[in-house]
């Protein structure tokens, strides 16, 4: 695959331990930060409109490919982590897959909208 089509910058977020906790004593989570920077390639499916509990929902797929060796840190990314490209906060929705099976690269499902926000 071209490096041409790498051209969307992708941070990989993970949230933070230790938060500490609330007036009543339940722990509360840290907030976002970057578990790593990385060039990607975004490849927007079509937005879905459908009926969930009587009120409309509108959410958004994608897939994400990003440049992994086999050492790198893509593939400890799990579906608690979230990823921000152009601009935008999305939901990781699977396991990262090699969709060449050459451990040159990760691929990531995506949502957003609904109540991955």
């Amino acid at each position: 695959m071209g490096a041409g089509k790498y051209r969307d910058a992708a941070l990989v977020e993970r949230m933070a331990a230790g938060g500490g906790r609330d007036r009543y004593g339940n722990l509360q989570p840290g907030g976002w930060v970057t578990l790593f920077s990385a060039r990607g390639w975004l490849r927007q499916t079509s937005g879905k409109e459908k009926i969930a509990a009587g009120r409309l929902e509108d959410t958004a797929t994608a897939t994400l490919r990003i440049r992994a060796s086999l050492t790198s840190p893509a593939w400890g990314i799990t579906g608690a982590d979230r990823v921000r490209v152009r601009g935008q906060i999305w939901a990781i929705k699977g396991a990262p897959i090699d969709p060449e099976g050459r451990g040159e690269c990760v691929e990531l499902l995506l949502e957003r909208g609904g109540a991955v926000e």
